[in-house]
């Protein structure tokens, strides 16, 4: 059976150069952040293609991707697999730091299957913002721009969900079941690289990072323990796939439509 799914993100380093204290993947929160190296980017971006037969959008984050010194490098071996990109090669960055000129050069040159995302989070902390986009459109870019700011209409459109209660929450697999398929990640099929393994979810990386809930394979993927075959690896992928909620979502509110928001980008003392 084919291994065909929607995205993937892949974090390139747990450092960050903002403190925000809701952040999707817990960065604040980190003892001892991380960053990727171009070889095990490489190792791990090896594998991933060899159990995923496509992906519509590949996306290199963090952190703050651009901290990370070998960031060239790595997409450039994310494009290295356009072949298996059916839709786009994204970065996600944090509008703090100008990109660049090799990074720019890259989406230039691969500007029909790329894109650049902006997370904008106002004027005090994005303040690369203008500059990036001034550049981008002089080179003819693809990119968008996440606004992150600005009034109540914030808190409906742009507010984030507070992840950081990690207690029980559904007590049936039925209930559990049901919260998930109102969870854009679930409904998305997103999935994310950590560490050399795939989860369904930030959430659920870090959950069972700090034994929240147990490490049980059919959760997630170990990309890089060699002992596991590419093919065993892509049937834990499709059991993944094929779920309609992991363990992690049974102490998750779901990153859903009807959840209470909180302003964005709240940053940490």
């Amino acid at each position: 059976m084919r291994t065909d799914i929607k995205r993937t993100a892949l974090n390139i380093c747990t450092y960050c150069n903002l403190k925000c204290k809701h952040c999707l993947a817990f960065i604040p929160y980190y003892n001892n952040p991380q960053m990727m190296s171009y070889e095990e980017a490489k190792k791990i971006l090896d594998v991933y293609f060899r159990v995923v037969d496509s992906v519509e959008h590949f996306t290199v984050t963090g952190g703050e991707p651009l901290l990370n010194a070998e960031l060239k490098n790595i997409l450039g071996e994310v494009f290295r697999y356009l072949d298996q990109i059916t839709g786009s090669v994204d970065l996600v960055t944090n509008g703090t730091m100008e990109i660049p000129e090799g990074v720019l050069d890259l989406f230039e040159e691969n500007k029909d299957k790329s894109k650049i995302v902006l997370s904008n989070y106002g004027e005090d902390l994005s303040i690369k913002i203008r500059n990036i986009e001034t550049e981008l459109k002089l080179r003819n870019i693809n990119y968008r721009i996440s606004k992150f700011y600005g009034g109540d209409q914030s808190l409906y459109y742009g507010g984030w969900i507070d992840f950081t209660d990690h207690s029980l929450k559904w007590t049936t697999e039925i209930e559990r079941d049901s919260n998930a398929q109102g969870c854009v990640h679930r409904l998305g099929k997103y999935f994310v690289i950590n560490e050399g393994e795939l989860h369904c979810c930030s959430r659920s990386f870090w959950r069972i990072k700090n034994s929240i809930i147990p490490k049980v394979r059919g959760e997630y993927v170990p990309l890089m323990d060699d002992s596991i075959s590419i093919e065993e690896k892509r049937r834990l992928l499709l059991e993944m796939y094929e779920k309609k909620s992991s363990m992690s979502c049974a102490y998750c509110v779901g990153l859903r439509n009807d959840v209470p928001r909180v302003m964005p980008a709240q940053q940490m003392k």
